[in-house]
């Protein structure tokens, strides 16, 4: 194996779609690792630390687009290459594209416009938020690792101008139907979401898609948001804005545990919003935010749910009691020595979900991201007892593409957890959306039939267990989605909830005897 490098001085191309190029260079036959990407120093150093390294890379600046990996030989790399330009030209083909040399001249070309959208690499994105801002443009604002001092100044200049500044590190917005950077593709309806989880909005807003209602707008304000350090300014704006916005009937809330001086705020604020209002803040005390006026959702499944009794609409979910006995049916079919489960997941929100689902039926839960700091992986390639892995993790996804984009990060784990004689379960999430894998459940199908057969030859059985986000709008398809997993034997659950519940029971039906 050796590394190759190609370099096309004075070719940038943004983040999501060097994202999109990464996982079509990984598949490419021959491809052992490789990175795409413009030629900053945080990408240089990220293709170096992976242990890739070449001294054409010295001459690169960060107008250059490289495309580097370890290759069976230099003909496969170049193949790999040419189907990596090869899809940023079908990207570009479906319609005319125009480009310009700076914001200002495509605002000045085109005085229509009042969204950008930011996915420049991190160190770049404050400057060119504020030129957007400046140019009286909302920005949806995908970049990462851009500082919270940062983050919050730019916000405040939004503030200041009226506009919306959703992120930085906002994969999912879904403004006036059209689904923005990561968003599954949902039905319009009359509920309004903001959400400091993008997974979170999400799911939510799938579950009013598969009910047949659907969402106005869904405005994603980054993880840190509504972090002390930068004080929940967005998700305010964005009550604001869904209270304004005469398409929005309902208002869903969804983040983490709000900071402690943010979570007043928030409060307070719903004491005074003229619209419904259904509230997940995980964590939070449930007296505190009824006595806001808001509606208590306890969980991403109780939040939609929430939101469709508004309408009069019942979504009936598989009871616990339900997913009990389908654990007692599955029992019976292991080996004496099979008693563990492994959750392979590619993301925090639903691995952290999981987790918090599974505590308390099966006590301890190993991962690279713990819930309890004394119970992490040492090696997060090597699982022990119970353990749940987060594979959207930066361990895994450093100068690659998230697991929804490049389902080939988590894929080798399938085959190598079955073989484990004392695993009984092993859970598996999927994530749709526009820019990602084109069918992520057929990418591992015959894995899991290969890890079913192993088993079976030596006398065990292995119960895969399986949720998918996403739509029958995605061009994924949801539904197409979940017939591929259940006939290669796997069981479909309807939410990452209860998915873990059906798992976590299994295993403790097993130590019960």
């Amino acid at each position: 194996m050796s590394v190759f490098v190609k370099i096309e001085k004075g070719k940038y191309i943004d983040s999501l779609e060097t994202l999109y190029a990464s996982s079509v260079l990984a598949e490419q036959k021959g491809i052992v690792s490789g990175y795409v990407g413009v030629g900053t120093k945080a990408f240089l150093d990220t293709v170096r630390s992976s242990g890739l390294d070449s001294p054409d890379l010295d001459s690169v600046t960060g107008n250059d687009l490289v495309i580097l990996a370890e290759s069976t030989d230099q003909a496969a790399f170049d193949a790999a290459a040419r189907a990596v330009f090869a899809s940023f030209q079908s990207e570009t083909s479906a319609q005319a594209e125009e480009s310009f040399v700076s914001i200002k001249a495509a605002v000045q070309k085109h005085p229509e416009i009042n969204l950008c959208s930011v996915s420049v690499p991190g160190e770049y994105a404050y400057g060119e938020v504020k030129k957007a801002l400046n140019a009286g443009l909302h920005c949806v604002v995908f970049s990462n690792n851009v500082p919270l001092e940062q983050e919050r100044e730019m916000k405040l200049l939004a503030r200041e101008k009226g506009l919306l500044c959703m992120g930085p590190d906002c994969g999912v917005a879904n403004i006036n139907g059209a689904a923005l950077v990561l968003s599954s593709i949902n039905n319009r309806g009359p509920f309004g979401i903001v959400g400091a989880s993008g997974t979170g909005i999400q799911h939510v807003a799938a579950i009013l898609h598969e009910a047949g209602t659907g969402v106005s707008q869904t405005i994603g304000t980054g993880g840190n948001d509504c972090k002390d350090a930068v004080g929940g300014i967005m998700m305010l704006m964005g009550i604001d804005a869904l209270e304004a916005d005469p398409e929005t009937r309902y208002i869903a809330l969804i983040s983490r545990k709000p900071g402690d001086t943010v979570l007043p705020k928030l409060l307070e604020r719903i004491k005074t919003c003229r619209k419904p209002v259904v509230a997940l803040f995980m964590g939070c005390d449930r007296k505190a935010t009824e006595a806001s006026g808001a509606i208590y959702a306890s969980s991403l499944d109780d939040c939609a749910i929430q939101c469709l009794k508004l309408i009069g609409v019942d979504y009936p979910l598989t009871t616990e009691e339900e997913l009990t006995a389908l654990a007692a049916e599955e029992v019976k079919k292991y080996a004496p020595e099979q008693k563990y489960l492994r959750g392979l997941y590619t993301g925090g929100t639903y691995m952290d979900e999981a987790a918090n689902v599974m505590i308390p039926r099966i006590g301890t839960i190993y991962s690279n991201c713990p819930i309890q700091p004394d119970w992490k992986l040492e090696d997060s390639y090597v699982s022990r007892e119970n353990t749940c892995v987060d594979y959207g993790e930066e361990e895994f996804t450093l100068g690659r593409p998230h697991p929804a984009i490049d389902p080939g990060i988590r894929k080798p784990a399938i085959l190598k957890e079955a073989m484990d004689p004392e695993v009984a379960v092993i859970i598996l999430d999927f994530i749709l959306t526009p820019p990602g894998h084109m069918d992520p459940t057929g990418f591992v199908i015959d894995d899991i039939k290969m890890a079913q057969q192993m088993a079976e030859a030596e006398g065990r059985h292995i119960t895969f267990i399986a949720s998918i986000l996403g739509t029958t709008a995605d061009f994924q398809d949801k539904h197409k989605q979940e017939r591929q997993l259940r006939e290669a034997g796997v069981i479909v659950c309807q939410t990452n909830y209860r998915a873990a519940v059906l798992a976590s029971e299994i295993i403790r039906q097993i130590k019960e005897g």
